[in-house]
């Protein structure tokens, strides 16, 4: 199945709600919450304590407004108590107020650095207020008090995804797989965080260099994930435009007319690479699966024996080569054509591909063999310029000091050993806006889609009748525009886990996506927000429907609601300034459009500034956004990506029309 999963936000869950969860806790213990020194004590002392107690009883109440008065005049009596503070922070909290939450918990975690709740809690609240860099500290010392609260390492993950720390993103993600007593849903989860950042790296990498041949190389490499073949093609064709001697850019060009089952032209495009690079396996290895395609298995053969000549150890990385669909006629016809070859590790390596299981283990064993008694390069020479890995990498790792340039090289070697972790950790160690970092973001990318596919592909081995594991083939039926089978798999996963709400909201939004049913998309998020009244994207999703519905009067308390719980949710921010526009309350739009501005892909949020601008009187403001909306609609490149990102275009009026007057 395809292992690429649609962009995925990597916003707070609801369900991982920490400041409810926590306030309710802290309720619970009134012992922590307020002091016995201060219980016998006399006068102001008294009055500290009346309350102290009846903001206590206004919280449980759920009258929280009462409770920060209450609060409030405890701490005017005795500024200096720290758990009125906490009280009057978790009753601002409980009111979404998050600013004013994290000013009185940040003083309190000042005070109490301890206190492992304040911490979480202000750590969290930042990030709402979409500030990650103040977040990072708070979220840190949490886990120092406890390091597996798994709150706040999602938290910090995200923070750091938002700074474009995707090293230290990544580490988090696998501590908190490595948290989870539950496997299949830390397998599940880890694969969707991977290919989180891998699309997120892509999408940054091709803004910083968009005039490069890697830009489109970036958008290329999404496109064909998406089985989105001529896009694809496209963009690896302007890759060329602008780097003609780009290594690589050919093979990536053959492989997308592979897929699409254009022979002649994949074949061409793998002499190209062979022209300019001899020494290029993955070209190789591209040119025998089209010779295989085109019943040229003894062509094929020689192909796989020019791989073992430049890279036994990249061949042995290759089990699985075979990336092409071939009939049982044509399988049968390669295996007859092979078998009077002589014996030798390229036979055995390509018999290994095309037999039965029984069969292809023996010539497995056969070819590991051959390699193992492989002799090493001779003294004195490069190893890496030999493309001989494993010493390729034992060099490197040996020496003080690397440069960007040897990172790259060392990140490259290990990528192409399939060992993706240490991959991972050289390639994002190098920084900056540069010829190295370019390429080094584009081989870091590719090595989180391959944490990703590994994650994905243990889930479906080891739980493969488990409810993610039916969620994640319906991810990928619904990638591949397969609505029946994406629905059918939604429902297998129900019918384990019936009470879920992310499956219903999932289903939900497929149905909406999708335009088919929706009285069903708008049942799936009711059920949704009945077992989980604070989902913010259900909230949103509901919300669009009825945007979509024309009925403004209804979308708007999913929308407000939504905002409330997560302040920073862009796509709320977008649609609820739209219909503040088409309703005629600018004023109101103005600060939601302005939240949403940055991450516009498609001009539709300057647009709808520039209409709110020019009907406040704010004429030049309006045109700097009118201008910006211009420059985005002309971008292809803007558009694809944000298809590619998993951004629908939702907004209302995105033609340009105004709404009436």
């Amino acid at each position: 199945m395809n292992t690429q999963g649609g962009f995925r936000k990597l916003a707070l869950s609801s369900r991982d709600n920490v400041c409810v969860k926590v306030a309710a806790l802290l309720l619970l213990f009134p012992c922590f919450i307020f002091p016995p020194r201060i219980f016998c004590q006399a006068s102001p002392e008294a009055q500290i304590e009346s309350a102290f107690h009846a903001g206590q009883r206004d919280m449980q109440d759920g009258n929280f407004t009462r409770a920060v008065d209450e609060f409030k005049r405890v701490l005017t009596l005795d500024p200096a108590l720290v758990e009125a503070e906490v009280n009057l922070g978790l009753a601002y909290q409980s009111l979404f107020e998050y600013d004013q939450a994290v000013r009185h918990l940040a003083k309190a975690s000042r005070e109490r650095p301890n206190l492992l709740a304040p911490n979480v809690i202000v750590g969290m609240d930042y990030l709402k207020l979409g500030n990650a860099e103040k977040a990072i500290p708070f979220l840190q010392q949490a886990l120092k008090i406890d390091p597996s609260n798994r709150d706040a390492r999602n938290a910090l993950a995200s923070a750091y995804v938002n700074q474009a720390n995707f090293r230290l993103a990544a580490e988090q993600f696998r501590q908190m797989a490595a948290l989870d007593s539950d496997q299949s849903e830390a397998l599940f989860k880890l694969g969707h965080e991977y290919l989180d950042l891998s699309a997120r790296l892509a999408y940054r990498a091709a803004h910083l260099y968009r005039d490069s041949a890697w830009g489109h190389r970036f958008l290329g490499d999404l496109l064909f994930q998406r089985s989105r073949w001529d896009d694809a093609a496209k963009e690896f064709q302007k890759a060329m435009g602008s780097d003609p001697t780009q290594a690589g850019l050919h093979t990536a060009l053959g492989q997308t007319y592979l897929h699409a089952k254009k022979l002649d032209e994949a074949e061409k495009e793998f002499r190209r690479e062979l022209q300019m690079d001899t020494r290029n396996e993955l070209a190789w290895l591209g040119l025998a699966n089209a010779q295989l395609a085109a019943n040229q298995a003894k062509a094929a053969l020689e192909s796989v024996r020019q791989v073992w000549s430049i890279s036994a150890d990249f061949l042995a990385t290759q089990r699985d080569f075979v990336s092409v669909e071939l009939s049982q006629e044509s399988v049968k016809a390669a295996l007859a054509d092979l078998q009077d070859e002589p014996a030798n590790a390229a036979k055995h390596f390509l018999m290994a591909s095309l037999c039965d299981r029984e069969c292809a283990d023996r010539e497995w064993k056969a070819f590991e063999s051959d390699w193992q008694q492989q002799g090493a390069s001779p003294a004195g020479t490069d190893a890496c310029q030999l493309h001989q890995y494993s010493l390729c990498i034992d060099s490197l790792k040996s020496r003080k000091t690397l440069s960007d340039a040897e990172r790259l090289l060392l990140g490259k070697a290990y990528f192409t050993l399939q060992q993706y972790e240490p991959a991972a950790d050289a390639l994002a160690q190098i920084q900056g806006v540069s010829k190295e970092n370019a390429e080094a973001s584009y081989w870091l990318t590719r090595t989180y889609q391959a944490q990703g596919a590994e994650a994905y592909a243990r889930l479906q081995e080891l739980f493969h009748d488990s409810w993610r594991a039916c969620q994640l083939r319906a991810e990928g039926a619904a990638l591949r525009g397969n609505l029946e089978d994406a629905v059918k798999e939604f429902r297998a996963a129900l019918h384990v886990r019936e009470n879920e709400p992310e499956l219903h909201e999932a289903l939900g939004e497929l149905y909406l996506n999708n335009h088919s049913n929706d009285a069903a998309a708008q049942s799936e998020l009711e059920r949704a927000l009945t077992l989980d009244p604070a989902r913010t994207r259900a909230l949103y999703l509901l919300g669009r429907l009825f945007v979509q519905n024309k009925d403004n009067d209804k979308a708007f308390p999913y929308l407000q609601r939504a905002l409330r719980f997560q302040p920073d949710f862009v796509e709320a921010n977008s649609l609820l300034g739209t219909v503040y526009v088409r309703t005629g309350r600018f004023a109101e739009a103005v600060p939601k459009l302005v939240k949403a501005a940055p991450s516009d892909h498609y001009g539709n949020v300057h647009y709808q500034l520039y209409i709110a601008y020019r009907k406040l009187g704010r004429t030049e403001l309006a045109q700097k956004e009118l201008a910006l909306s211009q420059d985005l609609r002309r971008s292809y490149l803007e558009h694809d990506e944000a298809t590619i990102m998993g951004s629908p275009q939702l907004e209302p009026d995105a033609s340009g029309s105004e709404p009436p007057r």
